[in-house]
């Protein structure tokens, strides 16, 4: 009995932990969002934001989103189960799970103005303008102005010193 207490404990301990990082990964999103130069264009209409394989993090966007805007836009959350058929988005956020597919997922929003981040370190060298990186349970980015900018959109300076910059 003491080791199925034990056991249960660690496991709603993982279960928080997985939950906070997915809250602290929300915000960084909402600021990344907030610190990126996107289209004069765009800005009368909604912020799309796609997750790819992470509901913990999408339910996170979407308590987020009901009372946050980027600006005077409105942020409205998707998600998709993999890179083929997602919704014109101005971000894509690919889960660590589906980090597989980013090389598909770069070539398929060649053209477009779309942020992508990924939910694992290393994921910048593939393409990916930011990257979500956890060390010891803290939560930090990698950045790629290089990548932000093959995809026609431009970053604060202030958001590049908060995270690693690759370039």
């Amino acid at each position: 009995m003491k080791k199925l207490l034990i056991l249960l404990a660690l496991t709603v301990s993982c279960c928080m932990a997985e939950a906070q990082m997915s809250k602290f990964q929300a915000l960084y999103v909402y600021n990344f969002a907030k610190n990126i130069g996107w289209p004069p264009e765009d800005a009368n209409r909604d912020l799309n934001i796609c997750v790819i394989g992470d509901n913990d993090l999408v339910a996170e966007l979407t308590t987020l989103a009901k009372t946050k805007k980027v600006g005077a836009r409105s942020v409205v959350i998707n998600s998709a189960a993999s890179v083929n058929g997602i919704p014109k988005s101005d971000i894509i956020i690919v889960g660590e799970s589906k980090t597989s597919q980013i090389s598909q997922l770069i070539t398929n929003q060649t053209g477009n103005k779309t942020l992508i981040v990924s939910g694992k370190k290393g994921m910048c060298s593939m393409g990916a303008g930011i990257s979500f990186v956890s060390d010891n349970g803290k939560l930090n980015f990698e950045i790629s102005n290089k990548n932000i900018k093959n995809f026609g959109l431009s970053v604060s300076q202030k958001l590049l010193s908060l995270g690693t910059e690759l370039d």
